[in-house]
Order: C-alpha cells, then sequence, then structure tokens
C-alpha cells in the first residue's frame, strides 16, 4: 500500500488571479499558505478482481474506469492507464471547505499513482498534471493555487505568467503572530465552489476592473507581509474582502455579513473574509487583541475555531509499503 498525505490551505492575497480568464490576459499573483489540515490517499493494486474501487465521501466500484463519477480520479486512472487497483481518501475536514480540497485531494492522488508507477514526484510535476487535468481536460472553471500550494506546501509566492507558467518563491515573513491573529471558524455551511467561480470566470468589464484592483491590493499586501507590516495587512483584509463580495452575490452570505460587522465593533476585529471562493467554509477574522473573548462568542454562536500552524512539507509520501 501507498499512503500520501497532502495539506489544505489558507489564500493569503491574490486570490481569483490565478484564473486562467484572468492570468491569460494580466498574469495572476497569489500567496497562499499550506496548513497542517490534509487529505491522506491509499493505494493498492488489486491482483484478484478486475475491478477499480474508490473510496471517499461515496464508495465506487466499477470494471470499467471511464464509468466512475469522481471525475478528477477518473481522468488521473485514465492518464496513467491504471485499472485493478484500489484507493481510499480520508480527510480532516469537509471536502466543500473553501480550503482547496479538490486541488489536494488530486494531487495528493497523482503523488500515489506515481510513486506506485515510479515516475518523477517532484512539486512541479505533481502540481503540473492537476493544473493540467481540472483545467485543461475537465474544463473546471478553477485556478493554480490550490495544487501548487498543495504539492509545495510552506508560504508561497506564486506569479502566474499570461502563458499560464508559474514560478514558486516561498514567501519569507514572520507566520507566528500572522497565524495568532488570523482566527478561522466554520460555518457549517458547504458550498460547490465551481458555482461561484463560474460567475468571475465570464470576465466581464467590471469583474475585470474588480479583479485589477484585487491584484493591485495584493501587491500592496504581499509587501506589507514581507516588511513585517502585520496590522496594516489585517486592515487591508476589509478592503480586499469588500471587492471579493463584487464579483458575485453568492460569494457571501447575509448573516456573514452581520456577524462581520458586528465583531468588528465588539472585538476589533480589524479585517476578515470567507476563505476560498465564498458562499460557506470558513469565515477568517483578523484581531490583534480579544482573541479568547472572540472565540468564545464565535463558540456560543455554534462557530467552532479551526486551529492551524504551516505545513513546510507539501504533498508527502508517509509510506510505500509494496
Amino acid at each position: 500500500m501507498i499512503i500520501t498525505r497532502t495539506p489544505l490551505r489558507i489564500t493569503l492575497c491574490g486570490g481569483g488571479t490565478d484564473l486562467p480568464s484572468y492570468y491569460k490576459h494580466q498574469g495572476g499573483l497569489v500567496a497562499t499558505m499550506a496548513i497542517n489540515k490534509y487529505i491522506y490517499i491509499t493505494l493498492k493494486p488489486d491482483d484478484f478482481e478486475n475491478l477499480c474501487k474508490l473510496r471517499y465521501s461515496e464508495i465506487e466500484i466499477v470494471e470499467d474506469i471511464t464509468k466512475l463519477k469522481n471525475t478528477r480520479a477518473k481522468e488521473a486512472l485514465k492518464i496513467h492507464n491504471l485499472r485493478s487497483i484500489e484507493i481510499n481518501s480520508c480527510a480532516d475536514l469537509s471536502s466543500k471547505s473553501g480550503l482547496g480540497s479538490s486541488g489536494s485531494f488530486l494531487v495528493g492522488l497523482l503523488h500515489a499513482i506515481r510513486c506506485y508507477k515510479k515516475e518523477d514526484s517532484t512539486p512541479k510535476a505533481l502540481a503540473e498534471e492537476a493544473c493540467k487535468i481540472e483545467i485543461e481536460i475537465l474544463n473546471e472553471p478553477v485556478g493554480k493555487q490550490d495544487q501548487y500550494i498543495a504539492a509545495f506546501g510552506g508560504m508561497q509566492l506564486l506569479k502566474i505568467d499570461t502563458s499560464g507558467y508559474v514560478r514558486v518563491k516561498p514567501l519569507t515573513i514572520h507566520a507566528e503572530q500572522l497565524i495568532t491573529n488570523m482566527r478561522a471558524y466554520a460555518l457549517d455551511i458547504y458550498r460547490n465552489a465551481s458555482d461561484i467561480l463560474s460567475d468571475q470566470n465570464k470576465m466581464g468589464t467590471d469583474t475585470k476592473n474588480t479583479m485589477d484592483d484585487i491584484m493591485s491590493l495584493g501587491m500592496d499586501q504581499i509587501n506589507m507581509l514581507m516588511n513585517g507590516n502585520i496590522r496594516a495587512y489585517g486592515e487591508s483584509l476589509d478592503e480586499y474582502w469588500a471587492l471579493k463580495k463584487q464579483l458575485s452575490p453568492k460569494i457571501s452570505l447575509n448573516f456573514v455579513d452581520e456577524l462581520y460587522s458586528s465583531v468588528k465593533q465588539q472585538f476589533d476585529v480589524l479585517g476578515g473574509k470567507i476563505i476560498g471562493a465564498g458562499g460557506g467554509g470558513f469565515l477568517l477574522l483578523y484581531a490583534e487583541k480579544n482573541h479568547a473573548d472572540l472565540d468564545a462568542y464565535m463558540l456560543k454562536l455554534g462557530l467552532k475555531r479551526l486551529k492551524y500552524c504551516v505545513d513546510s512539507l507539501g504533498s508527502t509520501l508517509l509510506g510505500n509499503h509494496l
């Protein structure tokens, strides 16, 4: 059996500029962070039954892999010509948490497949193949951030040119205080990110102008982080969230807007956003003080805090026992 572990992520700035509809014209720039919440994949050949067995939130057992409903797994297996195989997936968090789980699942699966076939399983190879499957083959309305940060781990600056080539550069910042101040809370509302990203991908004039503003703000936010101006970064999340909500009416929720306004007044929250595409998942709030009071208030509302730190390894082979 082969076992891989692949991290989820929290976007720091520039989210959405990694979509092809934007970077093909302007280039993209995203700062992102892998966290110590993971998707685990196990893979082993099935030597006795001519079946493909796939277990995730559903269970699929098929004789023909083209019959798989999980399109990401189906395309990965087709590309690598694997038929009689058993694959199991489990995760620390829900598959619709807004933390890049689809990209992490695919990167982790490709890592297991490539190790099984003794092929190149470097972070670059994993990320590029995952992007090819999701963006080029499946035409999913996703960007390149999730696959790259899942493969590389750490805190990374992703520069995407108009051809789609991604340059990965470590983001050298002091993460401890940043993570202490960035509090994430589960909204217990889960959504399909593709529904929201489809609106953004239409890239009309208004959307493009908003994305230009997000790109410009992202450059400023990166400088804030690299210069150690964490407070300014926290405050800038307020501006980012206002811009993000202009992209689709599905991005925020009425109760989230009301809650956000309330905690800003009561607990000196400087900024925040829904992590990922929006519409549910986790609410990120930046506060420099009153942490315990804020946590208690959110818990009273039924919103549990996600405790996390940086994952520095990226997709990792935990064991190869074949």
